[in-house]
């Protein structure tokens, strides 16, 4: 059986709208769901490694289990990387996927991305989690540089949703990732970023899309 991860969005958590409809639809259809806290050290310490690591972590202890990701936002873009690094991963699905990481927050801070040294140390972000701004070190950034250039080229089934109207991360980022890799399906939807408007159908497609011969079990 396919083991199923749920990986959360960027300054947010487990227990995220999105992530409890998930919890609780899997888990009524009889699903195996793991949602990890990729926030493990604190926000403040947050980098892309270290939340890939927690999911290597999870895949790692199950040897023999075949996994599928599920990913929101950020969560999406680490669910891609994850996938490169793990052969036991056979199938992402993943929604307004925060691909282009680095580039976008380089220029929606007006920061250069080749001076990455003078960046500041911490700047402050707000959490949805906790619902107020929080400290968050600037290492992030640097350290995203390592996984910038990942081609993300591993050819297994991929299920892309995305919102027309998001303004987090421009649809064009999903079109232009789907439209070289011929094994992603991406479909449009009528929605913002946190595409909280189609949520029912996002499961739905999402449980179908596992279930429809693209992952056997």
């Amino acid at each position: 059986m396919i083991e199923f991860i749920y990986l959360h969005g960027f300054a947010s958590g487990p227990s995220s709208q999105k992530a409890l409809v998930f919890k609780n639809h899997f888990k009524k259809a009889g699903l195996s769901l793991t949602i990890p806290d990729l926030q493990e050290g604190g926000f403040e310490n947050l980098t892309l490694t270290k939340q890939v690591s927690v999911v290597q972590k999870i895949i790692d202890e199950r040897p023999d289990a075949r996994f599928a990701l599920i990913g929101s936002s950020m969560g999406g873009y680490l669910a891609a990387l994850t996938a490169e690094t793990r052969t036991q991963i056979e199938a992402l699905y993943l929604m307004a996927p925060g691909f282009n990481f680095l580039n976008r927050w380089m220029e929606n801070m007006g920061w250069d991305k080749n001076s990455l040294n003078l960046l500041p140390y911490l700047i402050q972000v707000f959490h949805y989690r906790y619902n107020k701004e929080m400290a968050l070190k600037t290492d992030l950034f640097r350290d995203a540089i390592h996984w910038d250039s990942l081609p993300l080229s591993r050819k297994i089934p991929i299920r892309v949703v995305h919102g027309i109207h998001d303004e987090t991360v421009d649809i064009q980022e999903s079109r232009d990732f789907a439209k070289s890799r011929p094994w992603c399906q991406l479909k449009e939807l009528d929605s913002d970023h946190g595409l909280i408007s189609c949520i029912d159908w996002i499961v739905d497609d999402c449980v179908n899309f596992f279930s429809d011969k693209q992952v056997p079990s």
